[in-house]
């Protein structure tokens, strides 16, 4: 998806949420792929000027992502991205097909493949 087809997407959207544990996901890619803090701070600024209402977690959260990581087998920081959705109710825009395991759990809308470039390899 091209900036600006994401953009287009962006501006069709009525709401859009986001767990604080997204913005530490962010900053984890950046800092691995791209070794830089500063282009890290450029996105993360860039990002918050989305219309995106962040969520933070909580006790309540912390447990409901515990029971999912423990009954789905999910990995640490989407087990938090679902106990959000959960919360609120929400459908899980996603492009990690991980998420996949949750079918049955929460609503689910995933986006197509990346094409073109290979995903860059973890350090």
């Amino acid at each position: 998806m091209s900036d600006e087809e994401f953009r287009a997407a962006l501006d069709e959207v009525t709401g859009c949420t986001a767990g604080s544990n997204s913005l530490h996901r962010l900053w984890k890619i950046v800092l691995t792929y791209d070794r830089g803090a500063e282009k890290a701070a450029r996105i993360s600024a860039a990002i918050r000027k989305f219309p995106v209402q962040w969520h933070h977690s909580d006790d309540a959260l912390c447990t409901e992502a515990a029971k999912l990581k423990a009954a789905h087998k999910a990995p640490f920081a989407d087990s938090f991205v679902a106990a959000t959705a959960l919360r609120l109710n929400a459908t899980l825009v996603r492009k990690d097909p991980e998420f996949g395991a949750l079918a049955g759990v929460l609503k689910l809308h995933p986006l197509p493949p990346k094409t073109g470039a290979p995903a860059p390899e973890k350090k």
